[in-house]
Parts: C-alpha cells; structure tokens; sequence
C-alpha cells in the first residue's frame, strides 16, 4: 500500500524549508521565495518575494496561515497576513497568486492591467 507523504514531506519536496519563527512558536512555519516584478526593497539582490505558510494546531483543530512580508520601493513596509483559510495546503497554495498580486499593487505596479503605474491612478 502506498502512503500518502506528510504535508511537511509534500512542502519540503515543493521547495518550502521549515524554520522557526521567534513570533509564532505556537506554529510550524515554512517559507519560500515566489518570482516577482518587484522583489522587498531590502532585499533588492534576492529575487521575487517571500511567502510564509504557519499550520497550527489548538485542541484538535487544526489551522493555516499565510502572510507575505516587506518593504515596499517607497520605504515604508507592509504585512500581508491572510488567515481563515481553507483546510488544506493544496487549497491554501492556491491562493499565494492572490497575496503575491497585492505585494505588486502596495508596490504601484498594474500587472492586471488596470491603468495604474507607480501608485498613481491615470
């Protein structure tokens, strides 16, 4: 018979790494780098943008998290941290396109082609 991997096994063979975060120790969190137009101003020579998964667990239940995190080219820095979320971590990487697209609108870049450029409505 043919296990199913662990979610941890399935993330880790997806390219997520597993590394502890000082604010959420009540969570197991994994993170990888997702190509973007604009990559966090701090981190100009790393490409795209960093999302984190957090899966928790409380009295059986279990929980996901996702929240992408940096500086916008303005300076100033932003959290995107969407939670509530579906059960599964198939359902919740399917949503990373959504945050991803949110950093690149904090950022002023149109990439749905919408009329905006550099944060300024045309």
């Amino acid at each position: 018979m043919n296990e199913q991997p662990s979610t941890d096994e399935r993330l880790c063979a997806d390219g997520w790494r597993e590394c502890p975060n000082q604010f959420k120790k009540y969570a197991r969190c994994y993170y990888k780098r997702f190509d973007t137009p604009t990559p966090c101003a701090l981190n100009y020579d790393k490409p795209g943008i960093q999302v984190e998964i957090a899966m928790s667990e409380h009295n059986g239940v279990y929980s996901l998290e996702l929240e992408l995190a940096g500086e916008l080219r303005d300076g100033t820095w932003i959290k995107l941290h969407n939670y509530g979320l579906p059960k599964t971590v198939d359902e919740v990487i399917a949503l990373i396109p959504r945050l991803v697209a949110l950093w690149e609108a904090a950022n002023g870049l149109d990439i749905a082609g919408n009329g905006q450029k550099e944060g300024k409505a045309q």
